[in-house]
């Protein structure tokens, strides 16, 4: 049998290349569409899978329901709840603070940036990250002990061979020598939680207030729990927890207020659900979105049914070929069982040449992919093979079965006898038709789609930020906190030719450690309002040039404008100081107007805060989130967390980053800096979009193309069938124009109720998905309207050439074709 199938698979192929070639390349090109996607979803849902134990890892994030605002949630806990977690819940193991920052690495001459993790010692007991070298229960138990990843132990070594090795570290200032312990293996598999370098938390990391308030957050607390059911218990009683310990005065600092419940909650999330459930979670920029994921499955399974139903369309169409052969092998002997067998294994076959295509393509196509995405994708051939040899199978058996039962059940006699050879009927039209339609609906949707994804990228990517973006650079070095060196920075920099002006501020594009606080309209039934508390210092207006709605800006001439630089603001009862707010505040303040705002007194605590001046929204956020009720500070001091701004003219942005390098290095000179431009800053806002708005490209190309070599194929069967026809309508005196208007119309109808029907679910689809963004853009008719014209010219395109022969035939031979 099987030699019968591979000698009528090549004999086709000598006769009928064009066919053969059309199947394999179709179903070659759904097969690879649905093999790289499986591997990116594959990839997306395998996020800390490597960790042992990961499920039995919990993260505790906070939840802020503050007056005013929508609430929100925040994987950075206040660090004074994790002395109270092991004692208050028996069900948990072990606990660990987890808190990043950019530490200075130097070994000898050599000296790297390194995104390093301060942990208590019982970090490896809960996160069981692979060690290379060293011993995971006594790598932290020193104070001065540190753990390298590789690619760090092998920019500062040249080698990971470097246990009890000597480094010096510098963080904020503290410069000291600590002892490598262990060096972190390369992960098997993508993680979330993946440090330069890890350390034990120093003792001065902990006299600040996020170890010691409740209202100050500074990173992670994971938990260790026997077994993941354990959540749930801990879950119910989170509350408790919080009123139990975050309770107190209304003006301690310390607490959470008489009511913490209130507005202040915790909850768990599994390590293994933080790669998605992070979307939601403030500051998750690198979070994925699991709809997206799932539409990314969805879209391979889909490409894969077009190449099923491309390759039905192109069987049913030359069935009427192979009719005779049937009728002359049944007369011979052949039954219909072993006939249905022989059709089926010669799909099964075509279907193996496919996926020796599909696999040829996914090798070709992963790097690119991978490259687009921003993933460490690769081929997995432990996974791969089986599983397309798997899709081989269910896709040639779906290929094949419909034209297998068609083609074994034809009656020897009738087909002999007949002078025409059979059709199929209106029931295999109806089917090829809808077959079309199914197949150019989903191309249509998809391609909508795509157009929306693009459109909201490069919207976000444009979007009026409130502030002058070009010409302005920020750094990202660690200035120590030397109030001194910080100030000899500014004045270095202002005299660096190019530059216009130079400012500290706190308040920054992708903004970070950003205080939060309740201000109150004073009067008889004023509301608390939750605002975001921001300090600048020196030149902002004119590095940022914010655009001023009502009132004035900060001058360092008025008193008032100047607040404390330390934590002893709030503790200035009495005081009066001078702010800044923006377009939000004020609307949730309840101001009908900028200008009524101006001279309002507003207090917070025990302190009052005069509006001076009001601003557009400043969006140094994303997209997706609202711009929070923002009050801005002056202070004539810099500001702990501060990032150098500076705006430049006159000067290429590659000269100015060089300058502005050699000004920070004579101030600095053992802390390396980055001086980035607003765009690159804010990039990692809409490169999520941006990526997938150009792999939804691709796959939105690929899928029309499928979906036209289905056309393509039905063409091919309807200009043989209608050759006769032809002949008779201009025999009878049409010309070739009205026979070829007549053939595009019946050609391009399936494709216009396609278009129709695709419609809907496309707008319900990019509604949903828009929803999850705060700046949008309206989905507008003429969306549908592009991707519905550009398809029919594709579609009709693709058919012109059977058409023009078919309409050009002579009457004399298109009547002796049949």
């Amino acid at each position: 049998m099987l030699i019968t199938i591979l000698r009528n698979i090549v004999r086709q192929a000598q006769r009928q290349p064009l066919y053969l070639a059309l199947n394999v390349i179709g179903l070659g090109l759904g097969m690879a569409v649905c093999l790289v996607l499986t591997l990116q979803v594959r990839y997306e849902y395998s996020f800390n899978a490597s960790i042992p134990d990961a499920a039995n890892v919990l993260r505790l994030d906070a939840h802020h329901m503050n007056p005013g605002n929508a609430p929100q949630e925040n994987a950075d806990v206040p660090f004074i709840a994790f002395p109270f977690l092991h004692t208050d819940f028996p069900q948990i193991l072990a606990t660990t603070r987890y808190e990043t920052a950019d530490y200075q690495l130097r070994a000898g001459d050599r000296r790297v940036t390194a995104d390093t993790a301060m942990v208590d010692p019982s970090f490896f007991d809960i996160i069981t990250l692979k060690l290379e070298r060293g011993n995971a229960r006594t790598a932290l138990t020193r104070p001065d002990a540190i753990v390298l990843s590789a690619n760090t132990a092998q920019a500062l070594f040249g080698t990971t061979d470097v246990l009890g090795r000597i480094i010096t570290t510098d963080h904020e200032g503290h410069r000291v020598s600590q002892t490598v312990t262990a060096i972190l293996a390369r992960p098997s598999g993508p993680v979330t939680i993946r440090p330069d370098a890890v350390t034990p938390i120093p003792a001065y990391e902990m006299e600040k207030p996020q170890f010691t308030r409740w209202g100050s957050s500074a990173g992670n607390i994971f938990v260790r729990v026997h077994h993941a059911a354990e959540r749930g218990v801990i879950s119910q009683n989170l509350t408790r927890f919080v009123i139990d310990h975050a309770s107190g005065d209304a003006n301690d600092d310390n607490s959470e207020g008489v009511h913490p419940e209130r507005h202040f909650g915790l909850s768990l999330v599994s390590l293994r659900e933080t790669h998605f459930h992070d979307l939601q979670v403030i500051g998750g920029d690198e979070a994925t979105d699991r709809s997206v994921v799932n539409i990314l499955e969805l879209i391979g399974v889909l490409a894969l049914l077009l190449a099923v139903f491309n390759a039905v369309n192109l069987a049913t169409a030359r069935a009427a070929l192979r009719a005779r052969e049937v009728a002359i092998r049944k007369t011979l002997g052949a039954t219909r069982m072993v006939l249905f067998v022989q059709f089926v294994g010669e799909s099964i076959v075509n279907t193996a040449v496919g996926g020796a295509l599909a696999l040829a393509l996914c090798e070709v196509a992963l790097p690119f992919t991978a490259a687009l995405t921003g993933t460490t994708l690769h081929m997995d051939y432990g996974f791969t093979l089986p599983f397309l040899f798997g899709v081989v199978l269910l896709t040639g058996f779906a290929c094949g079965l419909y034209p297998a039962i068609i083609l074994s059940s034809y009656q020897p006699a009738h087909v002999l006898a007949a002078t025409r050879m059979p059709s199929g009927g209106r029931s295999a039209a109806r089917l090829r038709n809808g077959l079309v339609i199914i197949q150019f609906a989903f191309a249509v949707a998809f391609a909508i789609c795509t157009l929306v994804v693009n459109r909201q990228a490069n919207f976000m990517q444009a979007l009026d930020l409130g502030f002058a973006r070009e010409g302005v650079l920020i750094s990202s070095g660690d200035m120590a906190n030397d109030v001194g060196k910080q100030r000899a920075l500014i004045e270095a920099l202002r005299h660096t030719p190019g530059v216009v002006s130079a400012s500290l501020s706190q308040l920054t594009p992708k903004i970070e450690n950003r205080n939060r606080f309740n201000v109150t309209p004073i009067g008889p039934h004023s509301e608390d309002i939750h605002v975001l508390g921001d300090t600048i210092v020196g030149d902002y207006a004119t590095t940022y040039r914010p655009r001023l709605l009502a009132g004035r800006w900060f001058d360092i001439n008025h008193g008032e404008d100047n607040s404390p630089a330390d934590d002893s603001f709030f503790t200035r009862q009495g005081k009066t100081f001078n702010v800044v707010v923006n377009q939000t505040a004020l609307s949730r303040l309840g101001f009908p107007s900028p200008e009524s705002a101006i001279g309002t007194l507003v207090k917070s605590g025990g302190i009052r805060l005069r509006i001076i001046g009001v601003t557009e929204d400043l969006r140094f956020i994303s997209a997706r989130d609202e711009v929070s009720p923002q009050v801005t500070f002056n202070s004539n001091d810099p500001q702990a967390y501060s990032h150098v701004s500076v705006r430049f003219s006159g000067v290429s942005e590659n000269i100015m980053r060089t300058r502005l390098k050699s000004a920070w290095d004579q101030v600095f000179p053992d802390a390396p800096s980055s001086f980035e431009t607003v765009q690159e800053r804010m990039s990692t806002f809409y490169i999520t979009e941006q990526r997938r708005g150009w792999l939804f490209s691709i796959a939105s190309g690929i899928a029309i193309t499928i979906a036209c070599l289905g056309l393509y194929g039905l063409a091919s069967f309807i200009a043989l069938r209608r050759t006769h026809e032809v002949g008779i309508r201009k025999a009878l005196g049409a010309t070739s124009q009205k026979v070829l208007t007549l053939m595009l119309r019946d050609f391009l109808r399936p494709v216009l109720v396609a278009c129709a029907l695709a419609a809907v679910p496309a707008w319900l689809v990019v509604q949903s998905w828009l929803s999850g963004f705060h700046q949008r853009v309206a989905v507008s008719w003429l969306d549908f309207a592009i991707v519905t014209g550009v398809t029919i010219t594709i579609a009709a395109l693709t058919v012109l050439g059977q058409t023009l022969r078919l309409a050009r035939a002579e009457p004399a031979r298109a009547l002796r074709a049949e």
